[in-house]
């Protein structure tokens, strides 16, 4: 009888350290109470900023970004070729410095309602004896062309250590898994 309870205790005592060990964090989200997203059909994703230390990450997760937006079909998505020659012709220098008359001047350009600006925060790779773990943060958020107001915004992390992963040393995400899924996440806090 005592060998069962040993077994009982076990599994709860696994049970509860596995849900513990599965609350991460949930996206950070802001969404304009009066704007109609409805009114938006045709948007353009302007080139990510990478305050990361590892090279390329923004433009990984720029290319995420759009292929997620793309299989949403929630919008039509402007080409980056067409994006990058119209930013050309503003001339900015770094695009999270644009000012709402060359947010505007670029949705007319590009016959936009929205723009997406994002910016990755973090893209990491960590080691503990054989175990390699990635972690993803970004920023992103819509404005209204029109306007050159925010209309929605989302703070996200991915990776990191799992339970079952911790306990067992294995199943971890390669880094872009993990950049995919912070991409997604942060996206489906907009897009249903």
């Amino acid at each position: 009888m005592t060998l069962w309870k040993a077994k009982d205790f076990l599994c709860l005592t696994l049970i509860i350290a596995g849900i513990a060990g599965c609350g991460g964090m949930r996206p950070t989200v802001f969404l304009h109470p009066e704007f109609n997203f409805g009114y938006v059909e045709r948007v353009a994703v302007i080139p990510f900023e990478n305050l990361s230390n590892t090279q390329g990450a923004a433009s990984r997760a720029t290319r995420f970004f759009i292929s997620e937006l793309l299989a949403s079909e929630s919008f039509e998505v402007i080409e980056p070729g067409e994006v990058g020659e119209v930013l050309g012709s503003v001339a900015a220098v770094r695009t999270g410095e644009l000012t709402k008359e060359q947010i505007k001047a670029v949705g007319q350009k590009l016959k936009v309602q929205g723009l997406f600006f994002g910016s990755v925060n973090e893209s990491s790779t960590s080691r503990s004896g054989s175990v390699q773990t990635h972690t993803a943060s970004l920023v992103v958020r819509l404005v209204d062309a029109e306007s050159g107001e925010t209309v929605w915004s989302a703070t996200n992390t991915s990776g990191g250590r799992g339970f079952f992963s911790r306990l067992f040393g294995t199943g971890e995400k390669s880094a872009s898994d993990v950049m995919r899924e912070c991409v997604g996440e942060a996206l489906s806090t907009l897009i249903d």
